[in-house]
């Protein structure tokens, strides 16, 4: 007897279905029984994942996916245009999206700004970062710090200047020493990019044992 598993696009059309019947619930069941089945969820699923949650307005949910995505690494294969209209269907869904404290909308905005940096949108990146801030949402010390480092190896002073302005504004108006914020996010700036150094460190040497036991025996 021929036993037919469920694969990748079979998981997709079935999420869909849930989500359209309103079942969310279902699609989330549905989602974590795919990855429980040893398939990993490809650019494809993500996508079709992150459109149903906008469509029931839950961004948060949104968000998160689209967190996952980038961090597995799939930015890499998505199409700029796509992942801007992704992004600005979160940011325009609901009005949660804009509000001052609203903690999906920081990942969703720093997501976006670091991607687009990363991938060369500079001017881009530069021109979310003063919508977020427009919107009454400040970066993070260490975001701001590593924009900051970026901008200037680019020499973009005006740019930097510009989001520096804005920067010290608002952190007047949350009544923060702007001096001590820039070093705060300088250091863990270097505390992460040191951690992640010795990541590869060990991970390196963990490789190298690896290769050296096997080539004894």
């Amino acid at each position: 007897m021929l036993i037919c598993y469920p694969d990748l696009n079979i998981y997709n059309t079935i999420i869909q279905l849930a989500f359209k019947l309103g079942e969310s619930k279902e699609g989330f069941r549905i989602w974590y029984e795919m990855e429980a089945s040893g398939l990993s969820p490809a650019l494809d699923n993500f996508v079709n994942m992150i459109n149903r949650l906008i469509d029931q307005e839950c961004l948060v949910e949104a968000s998160e996916y689209l967190k996952e995505m980038v961090g597995r690494g799939l930015l890499s294969t998505l199409q700029y245009g796509l992942l801007k209209d992704l992004l600005n269907s979160i940011l325009k869904s609901s009005s949660c999206i804009i509000n001052k404290g609203c903690e999906p909308n920081f990942y969703a905005w720093m997501i976006w700004i670091h991607a687009l940096f990363a991938k060369g949108y500079v001017k881009e990146a530069c021109s979310y970062c003063l919508d977020m801030m427009d919107a009454d949402v400040m970066p993070q010390s260490d975001n701001f710090a590593k924009l900051m480092k970026g901008l200037r190896k680019l020499y973009n002073r005006q740019i930097a200047a510009e989001i520096t302005e804005k920067v010290r504004q608002m952190a007047t108006e949350r009544k923060i020493t702007f001096k001590m914020y820039k070093r705060r996010g300088e250091r863990d700036l270097k505390e992460k990019i040191t951690t992640k150094n010795d990541c590869r460190k060990i991970r390196n040497r963990k490789r190298q044992w690896g290769n050296s036991k096997a080539g004894s025996i």
